[in-house]
């Protein structure tokens, strides 16, 4: 086999790769929103992605591991969303529109919130895992405390120190955590108009 014929194979190996772990991702955001964490099985995962259980393992360990890695894939695309909103909207209407998007993902989404609570729950439990869920959520913070800075034009104030952004991150991601349970309970909730006074009396106070 040439050298040409040799990439041309490896290329589609690495393809076929993608694609079964992004089918498996996809099944278990589909199975982890229909039953939980807890009570969802590899085996249901690997089914509904038409795989084998052996597949599934191949390419990841766990049932924790693939839960972590579905939702560091989905908290990325989140916050693409949120940068979005940002570039769209005033500092003025800012908080307003994350209250806004959140609204709608809890209506779309709820599903999967609740099984991300459960999961973070159940690493509380396994060192291991929360030090790796522990490190997204400081990613996750810093994010939203960066974002929520420009959205109340408080750069200047306080010099884009990323300790600010920790602080007004973690703070601020509280909230979304506590009004996604409160969402679930209350269908009927004010989800973005709590949000949005509840993010620009932050910013404004920090």
């Amino acid at each position: 086999m040439n050298e040409a014929a040799r990439q041309v194979r490896e290329t589609s190996r690495d393809r076929r790769a993608r694609e079964t772990r992004s089918a498996l991702l996809e099944a278990a955001y589909e199975v982890f929103c229909e039953q939980g964490f807890a009570a969802s099985s590899l085996d249901a995962i690997a089914a509904r992605a038409g795989f084998t259980r052996g597949a599934l393992y191949k390419n990841f360990a766990s049932k924790d591991e693939l839960f972590l890695e579905l939702a560091e894939t989905r908290a990325d695309a989140m916050f693409d969303e949120w940068r979005a909103v940002n570039s769209e909207d005033t500092a003025d209407n800012g908080g307003r529109a994350v209250g806004s998007w959140l609204a709608e993902a809890i209506r779309n989404q709820g599903a999967w919130f609740l099984a991300n609570a459960e999961f973070t729950l159940a690493t509380a439990r396994n060192p291991e895992l929360a030090e790796r869920h522990r490190t997204a959520f400081k990613q996750a913070n810093r994010e939203l405390g960066a974002l929520l800075r420009r959205f109340g034009g408080q750069e200047d104030r306080f010099g884009g120190q990323e300790d600010d952004d920790d602080a007004i991150g973690l703070m601020a991601m509280a909230l979304v955590d506590g009004l996604i349970l409160q969402a679930m309970i209350d269908p009927n909730l004010d989800v973005a108009g709590h949000l949005a006074t509840g993010l620009e009396r932050l910013v404004q106070g920090a």
